[in-house]
């Protein structure tokens, strides 16, 4: 089996089980009937409003200045770029658009499309319901900049068999828009509440007037311009000044307006260059480490980055199994069958339900030698009800669900949290033909 069908089958299990359990389902329903005082199964969607996705045709229109498709098609085959599959992809997309908002036409509703470039607040105020149409990533688009959490996200996925789309519906409604519509519009669904990650940056009043989104979808160069930092030179770049570390009297801070449905990235926007981050969890001590960067995730995301940075792999257990028989002489079976059942029992604990209080978070690539992480002792992924981050980079994006970023450096502070009133209403209909 390979690698990807592992991932596939042991995230499948692992929202089977929470499913199961109730945990991701029912719990969502029950918060949905307290904070409503119903247990209506009722939609309102006269006004709906379709987030469309932006295609790779499209953005390579907007990066070209909207030029001639003629030259366009000259300028992307010679790059090596198959044209034809792109326009077929794009024609595919818009398609299925329009039978969305046909559909919902017909059955007497409001429509509004929006793309990446015009979705707004005044349209979310006048809809009813958000209705994207893509993948998760335009699902993830279209909630964060959702702040009512009683305004459902419903996203139809717009392309089922090239992939799998775990927050929109399931893959019968994409192929039955008219019967999926009709479902929803009778009730035959269950609410779900999904937890999102609220964003407080603090930071002195100069600074964080320039701490403004930078849209990673649109740019073809996504880095932030190089930092004015007169600490900053080859003697201390990588020593930075933790006096007065605590003092925040002349600091100001403001929640940033996207929610993270998924997670929230922290980190040097070069790759290869070490973040210097220091971490507070919870109430505990404050913690210096060096890092490729810190994941903080919601139990949505629990089956998508965070759990990609921490899952074991069969032959890394296999291995560790031979070890412990053939070194420390303890019985047990190491065949590749166990190695496999043994990967996917702990891979299958990353996850947590989709609604829960908590977060995760990952420190990615720890360098743990000689003074560093100082003090010693965080752990290099764990649960927590909040994290406080306070960078020492010199040219950081803080990435909100790998679409927007923030710059975030030195001095620059973030404390990660979930608050109830955050959450994104959505619904979970039956993997199967409901009728």
């Amino acid at each position: 089996m390979s690698v990807l069908n592992n991932f596939t089958v042991s995230i499948a299990k692992g929202l089977r089980r929470l499913r199961q359990s109730k945990e991701l389902c029912d719990r969502g329903s029950g918060l949905t009937r307290k904070q409503h005082g119903s247990n209506e199964q009722s939609l309102k969607m006269q006004k709906c409003l379709i987030v469309s996705k932006v295609t790779r045709y499209e953005y390579e229109k907007h990066s070209h200045d909207n030029i001639e498709d003629s030259k366009l098609e000259k300028i992307l085959r010679k790059r090596g770029s198959d044209y034809d599959a792109m326009i077929s992809t794009h024609r595919e997309q818009k398609a299925f658009e329009e039978s969305v908002a046909r559909n919902l036409k017909d059955m007497g509703l409001e429509v509004e499309m929006a793309s990446r470039l015009t979705y707004n607040e005044e349209l979310i105020n006048w809809c009813d319901v958000v209705v994207p149409c893509g993948g998760d990533g335009t699902f993830l688009l279209a909630a964060s900049r959702v702040r009512d959490a009683n305004k459902p996200v419903i996203g139809f996925n717009s392309a089922p068999h090239k992939s799998v789309g775990r927050l929109c519906l399931p893959t019968w409604c994409s192929n039955d828009v008219k019967g999926a519509l009709q479902a929803l519009k009778e009730g035959r669904f269950t609410w779900m509440r999904r937890s999102r990650i609220r964003t407080t940056i603090k930071s002195e009043p100069k600074v964080l007037d320039t701490i403004t989104p930078v849209d990673l979808h649109t740019l073809h160069y996504c880095r932030y311009p190089p930092v004015s930092n007169p600490h900053d030179s080859p003697e201390t770049s990588n020593s930075p000044n933790f006096s007065n570390e605590e003092s925040n009297s002349t600091l100001a801070t403001k929640v940033l307006p996207f929610l993270a449905l998924n997670e929230v990235f922290i980190g040097e926007s070069v790759t290869s260059r070490v973040s210097l981050l220091r971490l507070q969890i919870d109430n505990g001590q404050w913690t210096h480490t060096k890092s490729s960067g810190l994941c903080v995730t919601t139990g949505t995301g629990s089956t998508s980055w965070h759990y990609s940075i921490n899952c074991l792999r069969t032959h890394s257990v296999l291995e560790l199994m031979k070890i412990l028989g053939e070194d420390f002489n303890v019985k047990m079976d190491s065949s590749l069958e166990k190695a496999r059942e043994v990967t996917e029992r702990y891979n299958q604990k990353l996850m947590f339900p989709a609604d829960s209080e908590y977060l995760a978070y990952s420190v990615r690539e720890y360098i743990t030698f000689e003074e560093w992480p100082a003090p010693r002792g965080l752990r290099v992924r764990d649960r927590a009800a909040a994290v406080r981050v306070r960078s020492h980079c010199t040219d950081a994006g803080l990435v909100v669900d790998g679409s927007v970023s923030f710059p975030f450096n030195d001095g620059t502070e973030a404390l990660l949290e979930i608050h109830p009133e955050d959450s994104l209403m959505t619904v979970h209909m039956d993997d199967k033909l409901p009728y």
